[in-house]
């Protein structure tokens, strides 16, 4: 289950990418900022790094021409990343970074060969907390 923290940062975060319409450009958004917030100056920060998009329509039961659009958002992996330093931050680091940012207990991380987007740092991947998600729910027209 996640955090409080986490949830909300989750929710700003997909309130403010750019639509799964566009892969892209979300792609790219999801990449360059992080779950703490575009100001961040944490050597540790989080990021999506693979996620679930679902997109469903709904019929009201009371009214069959009245339909909702539904897109349902999880992320899958997360990813740590150790801000524009090579090497992994120390097992310390981590659990105080999760304890104290996201009141969470520290994941069991896997560790990547490769740099974060455009060489940010090293990413150590985990699985995104059960629970986190976003919804969001919208009429559509009746035709």
């Amino acid at each position: 289950m996640p955090s409080s923290s986490l949830q909300q940062a989750f929710t700003q975060l997909m309130q403010s990418a750019p639509s799964a319409l566009f892969p892209k450009a979300r792609r790219l958004y999801l990449n360059k900022f992080p779950l703490d917030g575009r100001d961040s100056t944490s050597t540790l920060r989080l990021y999506v790094a693979n996620e679930q998009v679902e997109e469903q329509i709904e019929t009201v039961s009371d009214n069959a021409t009245h339909r909702i659009a539904v897109l349902t958002i999880r992320p899958l992996k997360l990813a740590l990343v150790h801000w524009l330093k090579a090497e992994p931050a120390s097992d310390a680091a981590v659990e105080d970074y999760f304890r104290s940012r996201w009141q969470l207990d520290a994941p069991a991380l896997e560790p990547q060969a490769e740099a974060w987007f455009r060489e940010g740092g090293h990413q150590s991947l985990f699985t995104a907390p059960e629970g986190l998600i976003w919804e969001r729910r919208s009429s559509l027209p009746v035709t």
